[in-house]
């Protein structure tokens, strides 16, 4: 792997954060020429094919022929014999949550810390064979589409995507029929912006590498499940229907109004907008981390000492396998941590999530001692690492 600097850039190119937020996020496609100028490609195909072929690593192989349907996918780990087996053209292999096995791009995705951390899900990397692709398909999330190495031929269309227009014999959102309504040639450095539910279709014009930074989009469905799993998880059994007015009926089996009355005002007392749980509920979901690669540090710390020196000779940095996302309270913060949350001071969180590397010298001056031995317990499971 070449040496990875971290060079934070605007990869907007002249356009503001402020004119792409307004106009285009969840809106509509662009294309940036050379939204990171003179690109270079830190990760090789080969050393891609290496890691995929690690256990815990989430990879696949999407191939448009010669499989045992079209658009046929092979999930990982993936071996040296895979590999020998592929054909020469039209295949693509896949691999997620690069800036979690590979910390030091987390550069890449920093450059869009103009859109809220906790929104982000991945930094994914594609290497296509030639005329590897996908196909053309449909995501559910936005992504910014970076090409790293070679060129790929894109074709989008923003035509309403129907059910019976997707192949029936693939796990992907393949469509049947495309019909393209602006196309590009991106090379290295050039990136596209999709937002959710535009189809795309990209081929690669010889051997090419491409790295996505996509944004989670969690369904209403997982959203509402999840929120209620949460409030009831605690809810004495003794909680039960009651109707102790109750009236004679004409028919037992009716339901009546009033008995949905009763229910109605059950939903009403724990689904109210401004449910006391819900900021702390939030706050766990959406830093509640879907990769488990934390790797604990070569030598624990013991004290808050300990770690006030490690700090004066190495930089210590948030790492990205891990998710930090804080709300402000009257006079404190809840700060989120994988899915759990801590009260600290206003000033803490912000300081501690400011940026990816830690400003130690200024987290120092305003953190109490919990706090530093928060961070050292974050620092002991991996977290926080230098």
């Amino acid at each position: 792997m070449k040496e990875i600097k971290n060079p934070l850039v605007n990869p907007l190119g002249d356009m503001s954060t402020k004119t792409f937020m307004d106009e285009y996020w969840q809106k509509k496609p662009i294309l940036i020429r050379q939204a990171f100028a003179d690109f270079k490609t830190p990760v090789s195909a080969d050393e891609l094919a290496g890691l995929a072929c690690e256990e815990e690593v989430n990879s696949r192989i999407v191939m448009e022929k010669d499989g045992d349907y079209p658009w046929f996918p092979m999930f990982g780990p993936m071996s040296d014999e895979i590999y020998s087996s592929m054909p020469k053209t039209n295949w693509s292999l896949i691999v997620n949550d690069l800036e979690k096995y590979i910390p030091e791009l987390s550069w890449i995705i920093d450059s869009f810390r103009f859109i809220p951390e906790w929104r982000l899900d991945d930094l994914m990397i594609s290497y296509a064979a030639d005329q590897g692709s996908v196909g053309p398909h449909i995501d559910l999330y936005d992504v910014f589409i970076l090409q790293g190495e070679g060129k790929r031929r894109w074709q989008i269309s923003g035509q309403p995507v129907s059910e019976d227009n997707q192949v029936k014999e693939t796990p992907l959102r393949i469509q049947k029929d495309f019909e393209s309504e602006e196309e590009w040639v991106m090379e290295p450095g050039d990136m596209l912006y999709l937002p959710p539910g535009v189809q795309h279709y990209g081929v690669s014009l010889g051997e090419s590498l491409s790295y996505s930074i996509g944004f989670r989009a969690t369904s209403h469905a997982d959203i509402v499940n999840e929120f209620i799993a949460y409030i009831t998880q605690n809810l004495s059994t003794d909680l039960t229907y009651q109707d102790p007015d109750q009236k004679i009926q004409e028919y037992s089996n009716e339901i009546k109004p009033d008995a949905l009355q009763r229910v109605t005002e059950i939903f009403k007392e724990y689904l109210q907008p401004e449910h006391p749980e819900l900021k702390r509920w939030f706050g766990r979901f959406v830093s509640d981390t879907k990769a488990d690669v934390l790797t604990e540090p070569e030598k624990k710390l013991n004290s808050v000492d300990e770690l006030k020196e490690l700090a004066k000779s190495i930089s210590l940095s948030r790492h990205p396998a891990s998710r930090f996302a804080f709300s402000e309270n009257a006079n404190s913060a809840l700060l989120f941590v994988d899915g759990e949350d801590y009260e600290v001071s206003l000033e803490f969180a912000r300081l501690l999530c400011k940026q990816r590397q830690l400003d130690f010298n200024e987290i120092d001056k305003v953190a109490s001692k919990t706090e530093m031995s928060l961070i050292l317990d974050l620092y002991n499971n991996g977290k926080i690492y230098c």
